[in-house]
């Protein structure tokens, strides 16, 4: 019996198991691997920005994926690491990650603010926010068990708001320098977009694409009907199209 096909899983900020649940028993041809962060889901928190992303690289080296799926914010978290000369020749398939607009829109910018980062626990543990999230943000209104799961994940990140502290203007900057730099750090890239995401748009591509000069490299497939949280949203068709991709990538 051929073994199932490792996939790490970079999660965007505040991500929990929850995220994954309805999507795992579609996926019984693919080891998909949450990486775990330090600060999330009840871990103790990272000291520094550096510190964050060794831990990640030294799971990463330890369980040797075929492939990263990055969403959110985990597709910066993705070419960080290859700007650091890391997962070069491991594809990468970013589904709408959070890029270059974090200097553009206005949550990333309004988190720079100390006070924003430290009331924003509070404000997710919110019961009229969480309804009204859920409202605009997926595309199938999730069971109260699912949601609540959803934001329990937020409630027990510690280090959520060390994301928008430590990535930043000046980290994008060395990022241009580095990346463009480091022989094949832009390549086996694959972008996958859902028509209906409102919490990021694909202006962050344009965004991005022009920092890095990357013309038409990044192939883009936008799913019509998908939001920012396909997972949840449709865990089966999720699934089947990332065994899709896992199979045409080899």
């Amino acid at each position: 019996m051929t073994s199932p096909v490792r996939i790490a899983f970079l999660g965007g900020n505040g991500h929990c198991a929850a995220r994954l649940a309805a999507a795992r028993p579609f996926l019984d041809e693919i080891d998909l691997d949450e990486v775990p962060y330090p600060g999330f889901e009840g871990r103790p928190r990272a000291g520094s920005r550096e510190e964050f992303l060794s831990a990640i690289s030294e799971h990463l080296r330890r369980t040797a994926p075929a492939m990263i799926y990055a969403t959110g914010i985990g597709g910066l978290l993705a070419l960080c690491l290859r700007a650091r000369g890391e997962l070069v020749g491991t594809p990468l398939l970013l589904q709408a990650p959070i890029l270059w607009g974090l200097e553009h829109r206005w949550l990333p910018r309004l988190m720079r603010f100390g006070w924003a980062r430290r009331g924003m626990g509070k404000v997710f543990a919110t019961p009229a926010f969480q309804r009204r999230f859920a409202a605009k943000y997926f595309t199938h209104p999730p069971s109260p068990g699912v949601l609540a799961d959803f934001f329990a994940g937020y409630a027990q990140c510690a280090a959520a708001a060390d994301l928008f502290a430590w990535f930043d203007p000046p980290l994008l900057r060395s990022l241009e320098r580095d990346l463009v730099a480091r022989t094949g750090a832009l390549d086996e890239v694959q972008v996958w977009w859902g028509g209906r995401d409102r919490v990021v748009t694909l202006r962050e591509l344009e965004w991005t694409r022009e920092a890095l000069a990357l013309g038409d490299r990044w192939p883009v497939r936008v799913f019509p009907e998908w939001g920012h949280y396909p997972m949840i949203d449709d865990p089966a068709g999720w699934a089947r199209e990332l065994i899709r991709a896992v199979a045409a990538a080899g």
